[in-house]
């Protein structure tokens, strides 16, 4: 069965671990923990992590002027 992006959020917001792993390689934390992601939902979670890549970089930017 496919796993919902809201279990997906419970597990990161919950497991320390799981967030550690997930932030170092999203695809090797998923399959550790169990879950089954539909492509279309492994690709949101990939924006979603080019976005936040995208944004603290644009921080660093910031701060480093």
């Amino acid at each position: 069965m496919t796993t919902n992006l809201n279990e997906i959020f419970s597990e990161w917001q919950n497991n320390l671990a799981f967030r550690e792993e997930f932030k170092k390689n999203p695809v090797v934390a998923l399959k550790h923990a169990g879950f089954e992601v539909s492509p279309a939902d492994l690709e949101k979670i990939q924006a979603m992590l080019k976005h936040d890549k995208s944004q603290d970089e644009k921080l660093d930017d910031r701060i480093n002027k």
